[in-house]
């Protein structure tokens, strides 16, 4: 592991929820708020190279979609918050300083609800928003650097993190985290799902399930559990915590998007046929659920069987014309099926639904191209970029549409915006070099672009 990555994540899974303060520890240096966004920034350069990170839109609008609920009744923020899902079966999740959570996929496909997920993910936002990296004391780096290596050998860091897997599981599990921050995080955090409308209950429910498997499942503890070490303590705390809130049961939102995100992912991992057998199956014991039809068109749609998939949209569309994402997802099928006019009046009806849902502003825009009708295409993927302002799709495809249209500064602009977002920063300096060029520094966008190079390269000295 190279020195300049091992002094890094030293620092970094400190993070991952807890403390640790060996016996006769020095006092750590009190990390302040720009130090935490610059230690986030280049743990996220250098997870995008030990993690493989899943690169689904639907799957990343989910997750920021649940942070950003969950955020929106926190009050004003240092941080701008960055969520990422790990492709990895493990139950595992962790903050790191500066905003950045990150999420596996075997936790998401192990939640029972949204709500289940937002627990998690609130007790994950506590432990950055309220700094508590910079609240700790002392943490023993060689302790830290066994455990990062744990984490990044699960999740394909290579041999030589591998190497030291052994090592980190006995360190890992020799932690002693401070009660106070757990504590903390664990009660904050059931408060604000509580006031983001999510049902505190469902919290309660994810951590007893964890706490069964470490019964069940005692010499092979979930990763989750090392870093979030469960004891009857925090149960009991939950408990005390939704009993003193003392609000009605939250009304039901409609069908639970995330398992229309358990299916993705499956579908992402090549599961497609399988995933298409159990629904099938589902279906035959249930064909008036909507639910299940949807579902089943989605996995038929992934795996190119198009007009099977077109059957059971629109048998799903008959049963319930209301349910989320049904005309999205029909829209984009009738576009790829060349059924312009069709998919047109589905995505007209998707945006009448959900006019602020980013996602229909994204997959409209991908009609408009394929109808090589650029200007509109520029307009929905600006609308989604303004919608999702911290997603690379959109400013992705707006580069590439105005490639095409021979605006070459904007596409050079965008095709930067797109790479700032995923911590790309050389290609963004050159992409925003190229517009400069081209848009000439005195213009509007020019002077834009001269102070996103020049923070650039003041965070790069």
């Amino acid at each position: 592991m190279p020195h300049r990555l091992r002094a890094l994540l030293c620092l970094l899974l400190v993070a991952a929820c807890g403390s640790y303060l060996p016996p006769g520890a020095p006092l750590a240096h009190a990390i302040q708020e720009d130090e935490e966004a610059r230690i986030g920034r280049q743990f996220r350069r250098e997870a995008k190279k030990h993690l493989k990170l899943v690169n689904h839109p639907e799957v990343e609008r989910y997750v920021d979609q649940v942070g950003r609920r969950l955020l929106s009744v926190m009050g004003p923020q240092p941080f701008d918050y960055r969520f990422f899902v790990v492709e990895e079966s493990q139950l595992n999740a962790f903050a790191v300083p500066g905003g950045s959570i990150y999420v596996y996929t075997g936790l998401l496909e192990r939640a029972k609800s949204t709500g289940e997920f937002a627990g998690v993910m609130g007790h994950e936002i506590i432990h950055v928003k309220d700094r508590h990296m910079a609240r700790m004391s002392g943490p023993d780096p060689l302790s830290l650097l066994a455990l990062l290596g744990m984490i990044l050998a699960r999740g394909g860091a290579g041999a030589q993190a591998a190497a030291a897997l052994g090592q980190a599981l006995s360190a890992t599990r020799a932690f002693a985290y401070t009660r106070q921050l757990e504590r903390e995080a664990d009660t904050l955090g059931v408060r604000y799902m509580a006031q983001a409308g999510y049902d505190p209950r469902e919290a309660l429910g994810f951590l007893k399930t964890i706490d069964q498997q470490r019964i069940l499942n005692a010499t092979d503890l979930p990763p989750y559990l090392m870093t979030h070490p469960l004891t009857q303590e925090r149960i009991a705390n939950v408990e005390l915590v939704i009993r003193s809130l003392n609000q009605e049961q939250p009304k039901s939102e409609g069908p639970d998007p995330i398992k229309r995100i358990q299916v993705i992912l499956r579908l992402e991992r090549h599961e497609g046929d399988a995933v298409i057998g159990e629904y099938e199956k589902l279906v035959d014991q249930s064909p008036e659920s909507a639910e299940l039809r949807h579902l089943l068109a989605l996995a038929q749609h992934h795996q190119g069987r198009w007009p099977q998939a077109r059957e059971n949209y629109e048998k799903a569309r008959a049963l319930d014309r209301q349910r989320p994402g049904i005309d999205r997802d029909l829209g984009r099928l009738y576009s790829q099926t060349g059924d312009f006019r069709l998919a047109r009046e589905a995505f007209d009806r998707s945006l009448r639904a959900e006019p602020r849902e980013s996602l229909n502003h994204l997959f409209s825009g991908e009609l408009f191209e394929r109808e090589a009708n650029l200007r509109e295409a520029a307009n929905a993927y600006l609308s989604a970029h303004n919608l999702s302002p911290l997603s690379p799709f959109p400013p992705r495809r707006l580069g590439i549409v105005y490639g095409k249209m021979n605006r070459l500064g904007d596409a050079y602009y965008y095709l930067g915006r797109s790479d700032l977002l995923q911590d790309e920063d050389e290609k963004a300096m050159a992409n925003f070099e190229r517009a400069i060029k081209i848009l000439g520094p005195t213009s509007a966008r020019g002077q834009e672009i001269k102070e996103e190079l020049e923070t650039l390269k003041a965070r790069r000295r």
